[in-house]
């Protein structure tokens, strides 16, 4: 019996570790995702003196 009570513990305090795990993987996915869509239009542009945007480097070209 203290066996299964040993493993019962281990068990739950599995999976607490396991929820804690998924909660902190889904907190840093949203943060890159955030990261991503504010750099996301500032990118590919910077600004030259006449203030317009130019493009660095142009992005890979697109067939429908």
């Amino acid at each position: 019996m203290d066996i299964e009570k040993e493993l019962r513990r281990n068990v739950r305090e599995l999976q607490g570790q396991l929820q804690r795990s998924y909660e902190r993987i889904k907190t840093l996915q949203d943060e890159l995702d955030a990261e991503r869509r504010k750099n996301s239009n500032h990118h590919h542009f910077k600004s030259g003196m006449s203030g317009w945007a130019l493009m660095q480097d142009y992005p890979p070209h697109e067939d429908d």
